[in-house]
């Protein structure tokens, strides 16, 4: 009895080994799955989108499993920071703010800035937003830049949201004037939501990017692979099977950079 309590104490530990190192193998990545084409969820609760197939194709560089968590996007950088998730997507703009206390990858695409209103508004410049609420989405850069700018252009209430598609409906519904966000996801949400265009473009130089906490020890390999999936033409393909276009030339979706490091 003694000899076979000790070899089902050997089983056991063994199978325990095995699963750490299968858990050890998978790499943990958080999205906010309201926000197409970047990321979003199918029916069958599936995750899709842009930045999902770059974390699945730097998982498969790596050699490791990937596993997707919904959470929303002001919970991504708890969850960062904390190691509950190694990575992050969901349009996260690079900002030396962010990189006090984060670490990001190479960035993957070049974006600006927007205001989204409805067909029938007569805003046309920056300016024209005198008077006028303007909508955001928690945390984002559109949020940032509103409140730097509420001042400047005369904006006379910045009303925050929790998910994009109810910022959209607000405005189709007139209750604001437009939506201050990311050009390409109010771009996409424009051919699931009809009725609104854009207003005005708002030059930012954003670009997006995995972002993981501070000293992750993957963060030099996926770096590493991003860099591979923009050699080898990878990278371009996800952005044509997403935007229908090839990359421009010069942008970060096709050129190789370091991984970003705070001013």
């Amino acid at each position: 009895m003694k000899l076979r309590m000790g070899v089902l104490s050997a089983v056991i530990a063994g199978l325990a080994v095995a699963a750490s190192a299968a858990l050890a193998e998978t790499i943990t990545v958080g999205a906010y799955p309201a926000n197409p084409p970047w990321e979003y969820k199918t029916e069958s609760g599936a995750f899709e989108g842009f930045e999902i197939d770059v974390a699945r194709a730097v998982a498969e560089r790596l050699g490791m499993e990937v596993e997707f968590q919904d959470l929303g996007f002001q919970a991504l950088f708890a969850a960062t920071s904390s190691g509950r998730i190694d990575f992050a997507v969901s349009s996260i703009s690079i900002t030396n703010e962010r990189l006090q206390n984060q670490s990001f990858t190479q960035p993957y695409y070049d974006s600006d800035g927007t205001i989204v209103g409805r067909e029938d508004s007569e805003v046309g410049t920056l300016e024209e937003l005198k008077g006028k609420a303007v909508g955001v989405v928690a945390a984002t850069t559109g949020e940032a830049w509103a409140k730097a700018n509420a001042e400047k252009y005369g904006i006379a209430d910045i009303r925050s949201y929790s998910a994009q598609q109810d910022l959209l409906m607000d405005v189709r519904a007139g209750r604001i004037e437009g939506g201050a966000g990311e050009i390409a996801g109010f771009q996409y949400a424009m051919t699931q939501v009809p009725g609104l265009k854009l207003l005005v473009r708002i030059p930012t130089g954003e670009r997006f990017a995995m972002m993981t906490r501070k000293d992750h020890p993957l963060l030099e390999r996926a770096n590493e692979a991003i860099s591979a999936m923009k050699e080898d033409g990878t990278m371009a393909a996800i952005h044509k099977k997403w935007f229908g276009v090839e990359p421009d030339a010069g942008t970060s979706t096709v050129e190789k950079m370091p991984i970003p490091k705070p001013e």
